[in-house]
């Protein structure tokens, strides 16, 4: 075994200080070297080291044909043919394929045929050795080194031997031959292959970038193909999405595309694939609703809505009646379009903020008579749609005043008469009876002189007054 593993360590020395050459078609090789079998159980023989030489030609840089021959003396290892030696000469002759695996370094596969030639001594220990045996076998070997004409192999070799010798009584059984050889090996002739100084594939004549890194992919140029990072199939020159996750679709661009929904998330991370336009959403594509209302954020209007109040589309408040005021808020629901309505409760405004009377100007009756002028009813009507709303439970004053013409006493009756006749039509419209009451003050509290005809006139009114 010491002997063995020296034989090893020798071979490996050897391959560390020998450059090795190039295959090319038409080479011849010659080798010299030591060989070391594994001789089968059967033998009975130690394992010695012999020595021989090979003689190789190439048919093409991978394809060759080799020839080589090693001879071997040992001793049976039974003490009882001590003093006996037995010779052995192992022929081959086989078929090979090189393999280039990088700089310096090559493989090498064979098949073909082993031939052993026993020597005479033999027959001492042999019953019959027929003077050889032989059958088929394989290589593997390792060739090492970059560049020149001397390299070193490395080979395991195999053999089948179907016609052994006849090693026993029992008479012959076929056997399996290993052994390994180490071999100095020197090149002749054939065609020289360019010189590749980075071994990029590219010969240096040709080559426009003689320096490339070690393992880059390169163009007919000899020069490094722009790299792809995130391996998306667009090169980091043109990727504008450099760091895609693998496996993600990309456009020529190298971004990632695919948003049947047009959030911003592609497809293939977006979990919430069926995002209304307009939603804001979170890195896995999946809108929010802040405020609960089933509108979610970025199509929400009013997105700070109270919790349990009907929205609309927009994610605001319902407002039935259209007055501005939210339906949860409003306190006059039914309020017709047009009307203005008290901001904080949705109900008409009859009185200005501040204010408690009201003179309904344009409100007149023909001369000495109660009757409505029919120029009055339009504005009748306007008040009418804000005084039936009255949510602070008020009651409204219809106070009817006149000039100081004629007695006092006639124009206090018409006054309360003109006044009843408002609040009557009040009522036709809807204003609820109870909310109202009516009052005739006469010539009592004119608002103008009653010296001249534009100040009579201005005294004769109606007017509304809130009180409790």
């Amino acid at each position: 075994m010491i002997r063995k593993l020296s034989v090893l360590c020798a071979a490996i020395a050897l391959v560390a200080t020998v450059p090795a050459h190039a295959q090319s078609k038409g080479q011849v090789q010659l080798g010299v070297g030591a060989g070391l079998p594994f001789y089968a159980s059967q033998l009975g023989l130690n394992d010695n080291v012999g020595f021989g030489g090979r003689l190789g030609y190439m048919f093409t840089d991978k394809v060759g044909i080799e020839a080589d021959v090693f001879s071997y003396r040992t001793e049976p290892s039974s003490i009882l043919y001590t003093g006996v030696s037995v010779s052995q000469m192992p022929i081959h002759g086989r078929f090979t394929y090189n393999v280039g695996m990088g700089k310096g370094l090559g493989a090498i596969f064979g098949i073909g045929y082993a031939y052993n030639m026993w020597g005479k001594d033999a027959d001492a220990y042999f019953l019959n050795t027929n003077g050889s045996d032989g059958g088929p076998g394989g290589l593997f070997g390792l060739r090492f080194g970059a560049g020149g004409p001397v390299s070193v192999r490395v080979d395991l070799t195999g053999d089948y031997i179907v016609n052994p010798i006849d090693e026993t009584l029992s008479g012959k059984s076929s056997r399996f031959d290993v052994g390994m050889d180490a071999m100095l090996s020197l090149a002749f002739g054939g065609k020289k292959a360019p010189k590749d100084s980075d071994m990029d594939g590219v010969v240096d004549k040709l080559d426009l970038c003689p320096n490339t890194p070690a393992g880059d992919a390169v163009d007919a140029n000899g020069c490094s193909l722009p790299k792809d990072s995130d391996g998306d199939g667009v090169t980091d020159d043109k990727d504008k999405c450099p760091n895609t996750p693998a496996g993600t679709k990309v456009d020529a661009n190298g971004c990632p595309f695919g948003d049947a929904d047009k959030d911003g998330v592609t497809d293939n991370l977006d979990k919430c694939p069926n995002t209304p336009m307009g939603a804001t959403v979170d890195a896995n594509g999946c809108p929010a609703d802040q405020d609960g209302d089933g509108v979610f954020n970025g199509i929400d209007q009013c997105p700070n809505t109270p919790v349990g109040v009907a929205v609309d589309a927009k994610g605001c408040p319902l407002d039935s009646d259209g007055d501005g005021v939210p339906d949860h808020l409003d306190r006059c629901p039914g309020t017709p379009a047009g009307v203005t309505v008290s901001p904080s409760s949705g109900c008409p405004v009859l009185f200005e903020a501040g204010q408690s009377a009201l003179i309904l100007t344009g409100v007149t009756f023909a001369t000495s008579s109660a009757e409505l002028d029919p120029s009055s009813l339009a504005i009748l009507d306007r008040v009418a749609n804000r005084a039936q709303y009255n949510p602070s439970g008020s009651r409204i004053e219809v106070g009817g005043h006149t000039d100081n013409t004629g007695s006092r006493a006639y124009n206090i009756n018409l006054s309360q008469r003109r006044a009843e006749a408002v609040m009557a039509y009040l009522i036709s419209k809807g204003v609820p009876a109870s909310s109202l009451t009516a009052k005739g003050f006469g010539p009592d509290f004119p608002v103008d002189t009653n010296a001249t005809a534009a100040g009579r006139a201005n005294n004769r009114r109606v007017a509304l007054k809130q009180i409790q």
